[in-house]
């Protein structure tokens, strides 16, 4: 079936996580591939940055053209490579270009996500947290062990410009400035939630381990887009699904989360709007 064929190919798009996942092998070919790769040999590292980023964006961080990637990556799998599709440049590094003219604005917030990072942890709601800190007229500072690419498209909606340093191997300084109000196009928050939130929901999603990316994310919000807004929806998650709390951040929706131990996670969502 066509459907089965597309499983079976590395895309640009997908997560260097998911290739990893489904072909351990292809771990050679990447750091082969680039010396920025060899990052990937560290366990630990594997279960953080692959998450974020997806091949296309790995490709530039590596200073490969997206298309030459996946080719190699699927010559690796004895896939012929097809017509070369041009891939959108979207998110893609920052690393090397001009400092901008912001950068030296005040510091509204300066956050070390290393150490989380290389506990394996997830970072992202305490970057958010900090990043409601900061002013419009202010940076936000974070030192990561990689370039975050997806981040820039997220906090772009929330008015932020950004530019990334390289200061060592696993050290990067990312600056965000948030431009002032009414600038980016970002779209509101809504309000926190509380503990007692955790009381009464409208509808509730459970996520087997089985079921492979997009599918999670799809039923999530399929589940989200039936309820009115101001409702909640109860998730029961096998993970903290990075990609999802990345995307509610960017249409507004508030949500809580509680990680009870492994494969079980409790996410509450109240639809924003």
């Amino acid at each position: 079936m066509a459907g089965e064929d597309r499983q079976e190919v590395v895309r640009p798009e997908m997560k260097v996580a998911e290739v990893l996942r489904r072909w351990p092998h292809l771990l050679e070919v990447l750091v082969e591939a680039s010396p920025a790769f060899q990052k990937l040999k560290n366990p630990l590292l594997r279960r953080t940055m692959p998450n974020l980023v997806t091949v296309a964006q790995a490709a530039r961080i590596g200073g490969l053209e997206p298309e030459e990637l996946v080719a190699r990556l699927n010559r690796a799998l004895g896939v012929e490579a097809g017509p070369a599709v041009p891939v959108a440049r979207e998110g893609e590094s920052l690393l090397g270009t001009p400092p901008p003219s912001w950068l030296s604005a005040p510091l509204g917030f300066h956050l070390d996500v290393r150490p989380i990072l290389e506990k394996g942890g997830e970072p992202f709601q305490a970057i958010m947290a900090a990043a409601q800190e900061v002013k419009p007229g202010e940076k936000l500072v974070l030192e990561v062990l990689f370039e975050p690419i997806p981040l820039y498209k997220v906090l772009g909606k929330q008015g932020f410009l950004a530019w990334c340093e390289r200061l060592g191997e696993r050290h990067y300084r990312v600056h965000f400035y948030r431009q002032g109000a009414g600038k980016g196009g970002g779209v509101p928050s809504s309000p926190a939630l509380s503990e007692v939130d955790w009381e009464s929901y409208q509808a509730e999603v459970y996520i087997e381990e089985n079921l492979e990316p997009p599918l999670p994310m799809m039923r999530i919000l399929e589940a989200l887009a039936k309820l009115k807004p101001g409702e909640k929806l109860l998730v029961h998650h096998v993970r903290r699904p990075v990609h999802l709390l990345a995307r509610l951040e960017e249409e507004g929706h508030a949500y809580l989360l509680k990680d009870l131990g492994p494969g079980q996670v409790k996410i509450l969502i109240r639809k924003g709007g």
